[in-house]
C-alpha cells in the first residue's frame, strides 16, 4: 500500500511540473521539497529600515523588529536541486498582512536565481554553499542539520567507547559550518554553524498557508504579493550561528598573533559551538518572506549591488548583512520532510 500511494504521488501533476522543469507561468504554484530552518533574530529597527520601503510600516518594539535567517535545501524544484539562503530584515505590516521582508537571498542554481530576480522581484544573487570539512579529523565524526547526519545515541557511543575507549575521537562530534562564497569570485560572504539535525523521529506535520511580499526591485518596481502554502513536520532547533567576513578575518589574525585559550560556557576548549537552547517561544505562522526594495515609494533608487562580467549581482558582504546575521536568536524552527506551492506574484497597493 506504501509503494502504491508512494507512485501515485510521483505520478501527480503537481510533482511532474517540479522535477526540475524550470518556471514556467502556467505550471504555478510551483513547488519546492526538502526542508529548512527559519530562526527568528532581534534586528534593530535601524538596520532593518535600509531594507523596509519608507511606505510600509515596520512592525517594531523598543527599537527592535523581527528579522532573522531562513535556509533551505531543496531535494526537488522546478530547477532541481538547490539551495537558499535568505537573510530577514525585518517584519513588515500591510493590512491585513505581515510578513518577514528579505534583505539578500542566496542561491546556488542559475535558473533559481534568474526566476526570483525577474519573476519574484527578489534580490537574488549566486552563491556556493561549502561546507567546512577541510578543518576536520577524518577520525571525528561531524554530525548536524546541513548533511542530515544524525547523531550518536547514548548505546552508540557507549559501545564505542568499550571498543575504542583510547580513541575518543571515533564517538565523539563536530558541528557543521557552512560557508557562502561569491558565485564568481570565490570571496566568502558569511559563514553559519548550524544545529545538529533531529535526534528522534518526525514532529508533528503542519500545514501554514503565508502570503508573501516581494518586489520594488529594479527588475519589478511593484510591491507584489504571491501564496506560499507548506507542509512539513516541525520541531524546535538550536539556533544558527553567523560569522561575517570581517569577523573571520580579524578572528584569523587574533588567532595565528595570540595563542588560543580554553574557554568555558557556549563555547568548548576545542572550539566548538555549544548550541544554547531556545531563548523565547513565538509564532511564526504570520511570517512569511518576502525581498529588500530597490526603490522607495517617492521613486528613489538605492544603491543596487556590483554585477559581474556576467550580469549576475555581487553578493554584498556588507555591514547590514552582518548586523541581520548577528542579530540575537530568538527562536529556530526546523521544516523536516517538507513541501512548499508557491504561487505566482500579483501587483498589489501599499496600505
Amino acid at each position: 500500500v506504501a509503494v502504491a500511494v508512494a507512485l501515485a504521488r510521483l505520478s501527480s501533476p503537481g510533482l511532474r511540473r517540479a522535477m526540475g522543469k524550470g518556471y514556467r507561468d502556467g505550471d504555478a504554484p510551483w513547488r519546492f521539497s526538502g526542508r529548512a530552518l527559519y530562526q527568528l533574530n532581534l534586528v534593530k529597527s535601524s538596520e532593518a529600515r535600509k531594507h523596509v520601503p519608507a511606505d510600509l510600516k515596520l512592525v517594531e518594539l523598543f527599537g527592535y523588529t523581527l528579522g532573522g535567517v531562513y535556509l533551505a535545501r531543496y531535494e526537488d524544484s522546478p530547477a532541481g536541486t538547490f539551495d537558499e539562503m535568505v537573510a530577514l530584515g525585518g517584519l513588515v505590516w500591510n493590512p491585513p498582512t505581515s510578513c518577514a521582508w528579505a534583505a539578500r537571498v542566496f542561491v546556488n542554481d542559475e535558473r533559481a536565481r534568474a526566476h526570483g530576480v525577474k519573476t519574484c522581484g527578489l534580490p537574488s544573487a549566486l552563491a556556493r554553499f561549502d561546507d567546512d570539512d577541510e578543518k576536520s579529523d577524518a577520525e571525528t565524526r561531524r554530525d548536524g542539520w546541513w548533511k542530515n547526519v544524525k547523531p550518536l545515541s547514548v548505546f552508540a557511543k557507549a559501545r564505542a567507547f568499550v571498543l575504542d575507549g583510547k580513541n575518543k575521537k571515533r564517538f565523539m562530534s563536530r558541528s557543521e559550518t557552512v560557508r557562502l562564497r561569491d558565485g564568481d569570485t570565490g570571496a566568502e560572504v558569511c559563514a553559519l554553524a548550524l544545529p545538529g539535525a533531529g535526534a528522534g523521529p518526525l514532529g508533528p506535520r503542519i500545514n501554514l498557508k503565508l502570503p508573501s511580499f516581494s518586489g520594488r526591485t529594479s527588475a519589478c518596481p511593484d510591491l507584489l504579493k504571491y501564496s506560499l502554502d507548506m507542509r512539513a513536520n516541525v520541531r524546535l532547533s538550536g539556533p544558527i550561528l553567523a560569522e561575517t567576513e570581517t569577523e573571520a578575518t580579524t578572528s584569523a589574525a587574533q588567532a595565528n598573533a595570540v595563542p588560543p585559550r580554553k574557554q568555558n560556557g557556549f563555547w568548548a576548549p576545542t572550539g566548538d559551538v555549544r548550541f544554547p537552547p531556545a531563548a523565547a517561544l513565538a509564532s511564526a505562522a504570520s511570517l512569511s518572506l518576502a525581498q529588500s526594495p530597490a526603490v522607495t515609494d517617492a521613486g528613489a533608487e538605492k544603491e543596487v549591488p556590483e554585477k559581474s562580467a556576467s550580469g549576475t549581482p555581487r553578493p554584498p558582504a556588507d555591514a547590514e548583512l552582518a548586523a541581520i546575521l548577528r542579530g540575537k536568536p530568538l527562536l529556530c524552527i526546523a521544516f523536516d520532510a517538507m513541501e512548499m506551492d508557491v504561487g505566482a506574484p500579483t501587483a498589489v497597493a501599499a496600505r
